[in-house]
């Protein structure tokens, strides 16, 4: 009886598992809604995988990340003087 119990706990177990670590992604449009810029998607280990939609870096398997536009990756703050 507790042999039965034990292994039914086990397969429960592994089932929840194996689908806590399924790789389904979502995917979102590759324009921005609010300007109309094209969002284009990168790895951070890896800046030369680029895509223009979300999903995973084929060399490591990172999430890809939006990149910034070149006018909003500098922020003042960086920048900032004392009077």
């Amino acid at each position: 009886m507790k042999k039965s119990i034990l292994i039914t706990f086990l397969a429960i177990s592994i089932a929840f598992t194996f689908s806590a670590c399924s790789n389904s992604t979502t995917t979102t449009p590759a324009v921005n809604s609010n300007s109309g810029e094209k969002v284009t998607y990168t790895c951070s280990m890896h800046p030369e995988v680029q895509a223009d939609k979300q999903g995973d870096c084929p060399k490591c398997g990172m999430a890809l990340v939006k990149m910034e536009s070149a006018d909003t990756t500098h922020n003042n703050s960086d920048t900032m003087q004392m009077h």
